[in-house]
Order: C-alpha cells, then sequence, then structure tokens
C-alpha cells in the first residue's frame, strides 16, 4: 500500500492549551501573551517555510522547550536563540530574527537593523 497523508499543524488555540499545561507558570495574562507570541512567531517560520523562505521550521515541542528555556534564562530573546535561532543557517537568521520582531516588537542580535556596513 502507497499511502499519503497530511499532517498538519494543531490550531493555535490547542497549542497555547498544551504549551499552558506544561508549564503552568506561564498561566496569567502576560504568561499567555508572551506564549501567544512564542506560536505567532512558530506560525510565521511554518509559513515561511512553506513558501520557501526558510529551511527550518519550530514545531510545538520547539515552542515548548522555548517556554520552558525562557524561565530558566528569564529572558525569552536568548532563549529563542538557544532554542531555534542557533540551528538555522545563517543566512535565514535575519529573516528568523525578523518574525520574532514582528511578534514581540523588539530586535534580536541577528536581525538586520544591527548589520554594519563597512
Amino acid at each position: 500500500w502507497n499511502i499519503v497523508s497530511t499532517l498538519n499543524y494543531l490550531p493555535f488555540e490547542k497549542e497555547l492549551e498544551i504549551i499552558l499545561a506544561k508549564n503552568k507558570s506561564y498561566n496569567s495574562k502576560e504568561g499567555k501573551e508572551k506564549v501567544s507570541n512564542m506560536i505567532k512567531v512558530a506560525d510565521l517560520t511554518r509559513k515561511g517555510f512553506v513558501n520557501g523562505d526558510i529551511s527550518t521550521v519550530m514545531s510545538p515541542r520547539t515552542v515548548l522547550h522555548w517556554a520552558e528555556n525562557t524561565k530558566i534564562f528569564n529572558d525569552h530573546g536568548y532563549a529563542f536563540r538557544l532554542t531555534f535561532l542557533n540551528k538555522c543557517d545563517d543566512i535565514e537568521k535575519k529573516i528568523i530574527s525578523e518574525y520574532y520582531q514582528r511578534c514581540f516588537g523588539e530586535d534580536l542580535p541577528e536581525s538586520s537593523i544591527n548589520v554594519t556596513i563597512s
């Protein structure tokens, strides 16, 4: 038998529910907003992957690890870099940093705004 099946990502609300269930410390208004932004970044990577803009995609498990690492390091930008961005191709880091900036409103060191031209 040859079977091809499509497995899509979870709906936003379900992914949020799972991350919050695994990380009870985010179960506040501010925590939910932070996790929502994390999932929005993941959604942008998924869309970027489908469009051929990037070759690495964030899974729900990666978002879960990002949330856990944020609690460990007390810095969601640093945790993002350690959890996901560091494993991305150098050429794609600027695009992914832009996804992060769109959702969190802050720039990462890898973003194009921090590039100097000599």
